[in-house]
């Protein structure tokens, strides 16, 4: 018979302090001229007389102006990126090794103060008053052992090797993975609360059984087996890696132009000047991805650099264009 209750706990809440922030007044943008009809004769058209490029939309708000479907894109990334800070609510648990694949749901505490475990043997539960799988701190998963009826979903546990992966699914199939890094045996009364439930700023995944020799006078087994594991980083999977650089960057009588990049999550370009006589690329402008790609510089003087920038709807930008000069 398997002891329903863990040891007790101590459930710390921090209270973080909110911190206000003033805005700052924006200064009123440029005033760059619009472009010029195109010139009629081969003889205007070799005058030297500046020829202007499309005036950028000023964005106060965002950088960039995005069209509806770039919009829907960022927001679904965004709220990728949330999921990937707050953790998933588990439905799910599988641990191929084990043959385990079974469902989780919610427990919370006894009136005791001991966490609470499902009544049903072949699921398991999760500490909800803990952190979500996938967050950073340590959540717990607890599974019984056994019952009178023979072996309990997490019998084998004792078993699971080091380096083996154990994922977690919410109700909507969103999963993340964790891999064995440790397996603890404790005795009840010595079991660390604080590792196993306490802060951390890693992503930590626990599982939670019972083990060792049952004590038929009791009732109960003396000891607890502890699992640890750590959320295997999703980097490898970035469905929004940096983008690629424009190309085709050209300068002609102030006016930067260039092609755009052919892939759909691009939500602008940056560009960059370097003075004739200065050390350092500064950033002079922001082109939204639907605007004509050219920017005419007012302030071009002869000898002074430029490249381009894409950036895509993570945020993340490309490696420099090729550098073009001014005449």
């Amino acid at each position: 018979m398997l002891k329903k209750r863990l040891a007790a706990l101590t459930v710390v809440v921090m209270t973080a302090g909110v911190i206000g922030y003033q805005a700052l007044a924006e200064e009123e943008p440029k005033t760059i001229p619009q472009s010029k009809p195109e010139q009629q004769t081969a003889e205007i058209e070799k005058s030297p007389v500046k020829r202007e490029g499309i005036k950028p939309i000023v964005h106060k708000e965002e950088e960039f102006v995005l069209l509806d479907s770039l919009q829907k894109k960022k927001a679904q990334y965004e709220n990728e990126l949330k999921i990937q800070e707050e953790g998933i609510v588990p439905a799910r648990i599988k641990i191929p090794g084990m043959d385990i694949d079974t469902g989780v749901i919610p427990v919370g505490l006894l009136d005791n103060g001991e966490m609470q475990v499902p009544e049903e043997t072949d699921i398991t539960g999760w500490y909800d008053r803990g952190v979500k799988p996938g967050a950073r701190g340590n959540a717990v998963i607890a599974g019984h052992v056994d019952s009178k009826e023979g072996p309990a979903i997490f019998f084998y546990l004792k078993d699971i090797e080091i380096g083996e992966t154990i994922t977690i699914f919410d109700e909507n199939g969103k999963e993340k993975t964790f891999k064995v890094k440790a397996k603890e045996s404790y005795k009840n009364e010595e079991a660390p609360i604080e590792k196993i439930f306490g802060s951390s700023s890693e992503r930590n995944l626990n599982l939670i059984t019972c083990t060792g020799t049952f004590n038929y006078d009791e009732h109960l087994y003396p000891d607890r087996l502890v699992i640890y594991t750590e959320l295997v980083e999703e980097e490898e999977n970035d469905p929004y890696p940096a983008p690629n650089a424009p190309g085709n960057v050209e300068y002609d009588l102030g006016s930067v132009s260039w092609h755009s990049v052919a892939e759909d999550d691009i939500i602008g370009y940056r560009v960059y000047k370097k003075e004739a006589e200065g050390k350092e690329f500064e950033h002079i402008a922001s082109i939204s991805s639907h605007e004509r790609k050219n920017f005419y510089d007012e302030n071009a003087e002869p000898g002074s650099s430029y490249y381009v920038a894409s950036v895509n709807i993570a945020g993340k930008e490309s490696e420099k264009s090729q550098i073009v000069q001014a005449d």
